[in-house]
C-alpha cells in the first residue's frame, strides 16, 4: 500500500483543543515554529508537511484535491473529529477546500494571505526554473548555494526562504521538496480551488497583509460567498509572509473568536 504518511510536529497538552497549521508553497512546518510554540500553551498544537514538501512523502501528484485527501486520512490517522484548521497561501487553499467538503470536522477556519480566486501559474515558473538550474553537484556549502542563487534571486529574505529547502547529508545536497511535481502541478495549484457552489458556513478568519498584493479588495465577494461568516483582518505592517512579519498582529487576530 502506497506510504501517505505526512511529517509533523507536535506540541501543547494532550488533551487541549487541536489546531492545525498549513505552510504554503516551498514552505514546510518549521514556518509556524514560532506562532506554534506560542499556541501550545492553551491548545494541542500540529504543524504539517504537506506531500511533496519537507520532510513528507514524494507523489507525482500534486494537486489541492490530493493535498485535502491527505490530510483527511492524517486527521483520521491521529484521532482528530474536529479541529481549527489555520493556513497559509497553498496551505490555505487547502484549507479552505477541506472545510467547504468536510465542514462537521472544522470547528473554524483561518485562511492566511489567499484568496478562493484563480492566480498567475507563471508567477511561480521563474522561482522553480531557477532552483532546478541549481548544480547541486557543484555545491560546496550553503553559503556557495546562496552565491549561486544571488543573480536570480536578489531578494535576501526570498532566497533564504527558498533555502530553507535544501538539505545537506555527508556533504552531498539535496532538495527536500520534489520540485518537478511541483511545479508539474503548478496549473492546479494556481487556479481556485473552490466550486461555485461549495461553501463552509461556520467561522472563518480571513488575515491578509497590508504590504501582500495576493488578496485585492474585489475579493471580499467571493470570500462572503464562499464563506458568509467570515471576518476579514488586515494587517498593514505585513507583506505575504504575515505570521512571520508581524507575529504579534498575527497571534492576536488568530486568538480572536
Amino acid at each position: 500500500m502506497f506510504d501517505r504518511t505526512l511529517a509533523f510536529d507536535a506540541g501543547g497538552g494532550q488533551n487541549a483543543p487541536p489546531i492545525v497549521f498549513l505552510h504554503g508553497l516551498l514552505g514546510s512546518r518549521r514556518n509556524w515554529r514560532s506562532v506554534a510554540k506560542d499556541m501550545s500553551a492553551l491548545h494541542r498544537v500540529f504543524s504539517l508537511d504537506l506531500r511533496n514538501h519537507g520532510d513528507s512523502f514524494h507523489d507525482k501528484e500534486s494537486t489541492i484535491s490530493f493535498m485535502v485527501d491527505d490530510l483527511r486520512v492524517w486527521a483520521d490517522g491521529q484521532g482528530l473529529d474536529s479541529f481549527v484548521l489555520c493556513g497559509h497561501s497553498l496551505g490555505g487553499k487547502v484549507a479552505m477546500k477541506f472545510a467547504c467538503l468536510h465542514g462537521d470536522r472544522v470547528q473554524r477556519l483561518v485562511v492566511v494571505d489567499i484568496a478562493p480566486r484563480d492566480y498567475p501559474a507563471e508567477s511561480h515558473l521563474s522561482t522553480f526554473d531557477g532552483l532546478l538550474a541549481l548544480n547541486l553537484k557543484t555545491l560546496s556549502s550553503l553559503k556557495s548555494a546562496d552565491m549561486q542563487l544571488t543573480k536570480v534571486f536578489p531578494d535576501w529574505s526570498f532566497r533564504k526562504f527558498l533555502l530553507t529547502n535544501l538539505s545537506e547529508e555527508s556533504s552531498m545536497f539535496r532538495w527536500k521538496p520534489n520540485l518537478c511535481a511541483l511545479r508539474s502541478g503548478l496549473l492546479d495549484i494556481s487556479r481556485n480551488p473552490l466550486t461555485p457552489e461549495e461553501s463552509y458556513g461556520g467561522p472563518v478568519t480571513f488575515v491578509n497583509g497590508g504590504k501582500s498584493s495576493y488578496v485585492r479588495l474585489e475579493d471580499r465577494v467571493s470570500i462572503l460567498r464562499h464563506f458568509p461568516k467570515a471576518r476579514i483582518e488586515l494587517l498593514p505592517r505585513a507583506g505575504h509572509f504575515v505570521h512571520a512579519e508581524d507575529k504579534a498582529g498575527f497571534l492576536s487576530a488568530l486568538r480572536k473568536t
